[in-house]
C-alpha cells in the first residue's frame, strides 16, 4: 500500500495503525473456516491455529465434515474476529476474512514435527496427546486475498501471506 495522504484522507487512519490493528487479530487463538460441501452447502468449523511467514496452520480431525471438504477441495474462506466482549460496537467488530489455498502437510515431511511443537507451545499440552492421532491432519492455509474491517467505513483489501494492506474500500 502506498504511504500517502490520499490513503490517510480516504480512510482516516495511518498505515501503521491499520497494520497494528490487523496484527492484533492474530493474537486470537482460533479461526473460523468455511468451505462448500459436495452438495454445495456451506460447512463451517473453528480451529486453533498458528501463524508462520508462509501462512497459517491448523491441526484438525477429518471426523468433521468441513475438514474432509477442506482436504478434498483445497480451498477455504477463513475469518479471525476480535472478541465481541472487547468490541466497542458489535456491528463494527474488527475482523479479517480471507480466501486461502489449503495444502496438507504430510506426517513424513520434515516440517510436520516442528509445526506440532509450535502448536504445543502456542496451545498447550493437548497437542502432545493428539499429535499421534491419525484422524488429525496438519493443514497449511495459504492466504490469497481478503478484507480487513476495523469499523464503519474502515475496510481494507489485503493480499498474500503477509496480509499486506492493498487499498481502502471506499466504494461499493
Amino acid at each position: 500500500m502506498k504511504k500517502n495522504t490520499d490513503f490517510e484522507q480516504s480512510s482516516g487512519m495511518q498505515q501503521h495503525r491499520v497494520e497494528a490493528e490487523r496484527d492484533k487479530l492474530f493474537q486470537q487463538r482460533t479461526l473460523h473456516l468455511a468451505v462448500n460441501s459436495e452438495n454445495a452447502m456451506p460447512e463451517m468449523g473453528v480451529s486453533p491455529f498458528i501463524r508462520r511467514n508462509d501462512g497459517l496452520y491448523v491441526f484438525t480431525s477429518h471426523l468433521s465434515q468441513h475438514v474432509r471438504d477442506l482436504i478434498k477441495q483445497g480451498v477455504a474462506t477463513c475469518m479471525l474476529c476480535a472478541d465481541e466482549s472487547k468490541s466497542q460496537n458489535i456491528w463494527a467488530r474488527n475482523r479479517l476474512k480471507f480466501n486461502a489455498e489449503v495444502v496438507e502437510v504430510a506426517r513424513n515431511e520434515t516440517t510436520f514435527h516442528g509445526l506440532c511443537d509450535e502448536f504445543a507451545l502456542a496451545h498447550g499440552p493437548t497437542m502432545d496427546l493428539i499429535r499421534g492421532f491419525t484422524d488429525f491432519h496438519m493443514l497449511q492455509l495459504k492466504p490469497l486475498n481478503g478484507v480487513l474491517v476495523l469499523g464503519f467505513a474502515k475496510a481494507f483489501t489485503v493480499s498474500g501471506s503477509n496480509f499486506d494492506i492493498t487499498a481502502h474500500i471506499s466504494k461499493a
